[in-house]
């Protein structure tokens, strides 16, 4: 009877000890070439740029919203009324570069910055910031 312990590895392997692992039929001899496109930062780069451009918008209203109690409660009072319009010409008003697509549920607010590259969606910043504690 061949029995084993079941923590234990049977004695037996799958291969023969004086084969090395590349001889054996599951792994080739040949080392794997990914086939990748070469590598271009021109768009990488363009997009890292638009990228701090975004988060530049971003931090001035957190500023804004963290330094100034009338806005932050304006802001919050708006988004609790559903009252979107008026939300976003708050936000216009601050003179932020980039105006967020904004949503908001009863724990707080959702700002997403995003930006293009020509034609092309380069990037996104998505800030969530609550006004509610669970």
């Amino acid at each position: 009877m061949n029995r084993y312990h079941p923590f234990y590895h049977p004695v037996q392997s799958p291969y023969h000890p004086r084969q090395t692992r590349m001889n054996y039929p599951m792994h080739p001899g040949y080392h794997y070439r990914n086939n990748f496109p070469p590598v271009e930062t021109k768009t990488f780069m363009a997009s890292a740029d638009k990228t701090l451009n975004l988060m530049e918008s971003a931090h001035f209203l957190l500023a804004k919203i963290k330094s100034d109690t009338s806005f932050a409660r304006q802001l919050m009072d708006l988004a609790q009324q559903s009252n979107k319009p008026e939300v976003l010409k708050l936000i216009r008003r601050t003179g932020i570069k980039v105006v967020p697509v904004v949503s908001f549920n009863p724990d707080g607010i959702r700002m997403v910055f995003d930006e293009k590259l020509g034609e092309v969606d380069c990037c996104h910043l998505i800030l969530i910031v609550r006004w509610r504690e669970m």
